[in-house]
């Protein structure tokens, strides 16, 4: 069963395009995102926004986003930040579920968790 990228709150996003150098790329070449998503999985993401994937290790996002550009190539950026696939998964399923689950139980853990009251009689004192 294949559910819509809007399935589990998730908003669609507008695909981020960043500006290509003529003098690197062509049109016929497709450029591929490769990076992770909030919850550390990677995605493989035509920048046109109309094929993408996730995956548990990069070699497969490689891999998908050559076999995506087959019989031409394709031209791969790696991004330091992360990003949201905003298309279908043609990924690994099992990957889109375990993110779909991180995000729901990342809801009820705080991001950064309330540091640990020490109270005063079990600090050491005058230990010099």
């Amino acid at each position: 069963m294949r559910l819509p990228p809007t399935h589990f709150a998730a908003t669609p996003r507008a695909p981020t395009i960043l500006p290509k150098r003529p003098d690197v790329l062509n049109s016929v070449i497709p450029l591929f995102f490769i990076g992770r998503n909030k919850n550390g999985f990677w995605l493989a993401r035509e920048a046109g926004g109309r094929i993408g994937g996730m995956f548990l290790l990069r070699r497969s996002a490689v891999r998908f986003a050559q076999e995506a550009g087959a019989p031409h190539g394709c031209a791969t950026m790696f991004l330091e930040k992360t990003f949201e696939l905003n298309t279908w998964n043609r990924g690994n399923p099992l990957v889109g579920w375990l993110n779909a689950a991180l995000g729901y139980l990342r809801r009820f853990i705080p991001e950064y968790p309330p540091p640990i009251p020490i109270a005063e009689k079990y600090r050491k004192r005058n230990w010099l």
